[in-house]
């Protein structure tokens, strides 16, 4: 199956309490997505925004970052982040993320269910 490209959408209050200004891509709509996956998206920070600090239970959330650099939320720790880097926020777990740098922050966003 091969699915055409999704459009951007703006997007505030990312996590819930998130700051500043997102954009958001889904790669996959609901009705594309397999059994275990409920999220594949591209979200791009502007600088100073954030996705606000949010738990995962029965689930597990992947962040790839592409782009930028920020301070990553892992359980109340900040640890800093940049393109490159990996983040995973497994099931029972806290995470949340606050792009630091002068430019966008872009990270890959998975869930996967389970």
């Amino acid at each position: 199956m091969v699915i055409g490209k999704h459009e951007a959408v703006q997007a505030d209050k990312l996590g819930g309490n998130g700051e500043g200004s997102a954009q958001l891509m889904s790669w996959l709509g609901d009705a594309e997505l397999c059994p275990n996956l409920s999220l594949l998206t591209t979200i791009t920070l502007e600088p100073g925004a954030t996705v606000s600090d949010h738990p995962h239970h029965g689930e597990a959330e992947i962040y790839c970052l592409t782009q930028g650099s920020g301070d990553y939320n892992d359980n109340g720790r900040a640890v800093p982040v940049k393109a490159g880097d990996v983040t995973v926020c497994y099931d029972g777990e806290m995470h949340g993320l606050r792009n630091t740098g002068d430019g966008e922050l872009v990270f890959h966003a998975i869930i996967v269910k389970g």
